[in-house]
């Protein structure tokens, strides 16, 4: 089944994001207070990386480093996997397979207009095909 509803339609917006030089300890703080988990890493609404919950737990707490010390260009998982906003939930859902993420990021050329997770666009996915 091969829908037209567009990755932009259903992404999170506006992104979680922090600059490249932001501690740790804030990406943590965006994460909870924004009930989120990632945040994308970002210059002038240009998508460098992303941090997940388990990159901090991995690469922070699991090695001992300070969440005060460590900053998110440190951390972050770059390059990123984006989606052209244009992009079908099908194609999206796809990639998400074949590259064994659960995020990606929508952009419009070079600049961040959302976020996808696996889950919401399952979620949409399947809410389409109940109203067909």
């Amino acid at each position: 089944m091969q829908t037209r509803v567009t990755v932009e339609s259903i992404a999170r917006a506006p992104v979680p994001t922090v600059v490249p030089s932001a501690h740790v300890s804030d990406v943590a703080k965006i994460l909870v207070k924004q009930n989120v988990g990632a945040v994308v890493v970002a210059r002038d609404y240009e998508p460098l990386g992303i941090i997940t919950e388990r990159d901090i737990i991995e690469r922070v707490v699991f090695a001992n480093k300070d969440l005060r010390e460590v900053v998110a260009q440190e951390i972050m998982t770059a390059p990123l996997l984006t989606i052209d906003s244009i992009r079908t939930i099908e194609e999206a859902l796809e990639i998400m397979h074949k590259t064994h993420v659960r995020r990606l990021v929508v952009v419009k050329g070079e600049k961040l207009v959302g976020l996808v997770t696996e889950r919401r666009l399952l979620i949409a996915r399947d809410s389409l095909v109940r109203h067909k």
